[in-house]
């Protein structure tokens, strides 16, 4: 079977399940709620805490990718001068803005990848302080010293591997960036009253309805993010891993989604639907941005438009 057959495959079986889900909470979604309502515990914490975590790991992996694959720009004075005929001075501002949109490049993947870092610890930080002047404050020290990291493992990796990632690298920032700004939209439209706000007297909406609250339960942000943790997966067909490492991949990223959705229901914060309905968006967002982006293959054509402009 190709791994493009084997893909969508998955991600059919995942829709399939998630659907199911739906399906079920918008029958059973007080009940279910309640059923599993815990309270806070080992599982509801840590699910709060690192439930977000996969997408922007993801996204600042894939920032760093991009950051180490931009190229530097050659010289086209003598180029444009001998070949195209052009006057020096044409030849010049061209070589100066292409060394211009060379730094730009490199500081938005590096913006971008320590911003992405910083937002895989806002959970964990928001539970150590209340202040969010000093939650910003450690999510962004967290943030340089992850990227940091990974600025000092990158170079490390053969320039022809890191190459192959481009093409993935630049679909993990949209897909990311689409997904939270997806989540974060959907949540202010629906205003939708978190399982703990109704049990305190605020009105039961069904999922597909609109709500005056201003409540944020649907859909759930966790939901949505730990499955990004899928966003690795294509890198297991980039490099031609062993199948087992696959499965391997496979089995825990299911199982961490599925825990991760739980955790999200027994502390009272969601509804059934709500993580169904963000692992669904989630699932179909990266479905697309990666079936368009490996459409015509993995890896970037060297003399094509993501290697010439991202």
């Amino acid at each position: 079977m190709s791994t493009r057959k084997y893909g969508i495959i998955a991600q059919a079986v995942l829709l399939a399940v998630f659907a199911a889900l739906l399906a079920a909470g918008s029958v059973y979604d007080g009940l279910i709620a309640e059923k599993l309502y815990t309270g806070k515990g080992i599982i509801t914490v840590t699910t709060e805490a690192i439930g977000k975590m996969p997408l922007f790991l993801a996204a600042a992996f894939a920032c760093a990718a991009a950051f180490f694959t931009v190229r530097r720009p050659d010289s086209v004075r003598s180029m444009t001068a001998a070949e195209d005929g052009e006057a020096p001075a044409r030849a010049v501002r061209k070589e100066r803005g292409a060394a211009a949109w060379y730094i730009i490049r490199k500081v938005v993947y590096c913006l971008g990848g320590v911003a992405c870092a910083s937002f895989m610890f806002k959970d964990v930080f928001d539970m150590i302080t209340s202040e969010l002047l000093m939650s910003l404050a450690m999510c962004g020290m967290a943030g340089v010293a992850v990227f940091t990291l990974l600025t000092i493992i990158f170079p490390r990796i053969s320039a022809e591997k890191l190459q192959s990632w481009k093409k993935w690298a630049i679909a993990t920032i949209i897909a990311a960036l689409i997904i939270v700004v997806l989540t974060e939209g959907v949540k202010l439209l629906w205003g939708r009253a978190r399982p703990y706000e109704v049990w305190d007297g605020a009105e039961f909406t069904a999922w597909y309805t609109i709500s005056s609250f201003g409540g944020d339960s649907f859909f759930s942000g966790h939901a949505a993010c730990c499955t990004g943790i899928l966003m690795f997966a294509p890198l297991l067909w980039i490099n031609d891993d062993e199948p087992i490492y696959r499965i391997i991949y496979s089995v825990l990223a299911v199982l961490f989604i599925a825990c991760s959705m739980l955790g999200r229901i027994m502390s009272g914060d969601h509804y059934l639907t709500d993580v169904a309905a963000g692992a669904i968006i989630s699932t179909v967002v990266m479905s697309v941005t990666y079936g368009i982006a490996f459409f015509r293959g993995y890896e970037a054509k060297p003399d094509g438009f993501i290697y010439k402009y991202l």
